[in-house]
């Protein structure tokens, strides 16, 4: 079996393919091209959620704030 690797570029692609997918089956999906421009775009914004900075929660002072 071949070892995948498993970069952030690996994770974007395969949220990419899985976005396509779901786009492609989708009922309103008539007017959706998937083109190089689409491929390309899609796969920077993926890049970009799979690199974000992890949000951090905010400090707990043992209150709730409801």
């Amino acid at each position: 079996m071949t070892e995948l690797p498993q970069g952030a570029e690996s994770v974007a692609y395969a949220l990419m393919k899985d976005i396509a997918l779901a786009e492609a089956s989708a009922p309103n999906a008539r007017g959706v091209t998937q083109d190089r421009k689409w491929i390309l775009d899609t796969f920077a914004e993926c890049l970009k959620c799979v690199r974000a900075e992890p949000v951090k929660a905010a400090p707990s002072h043992g209150r709730s704030s409801f």
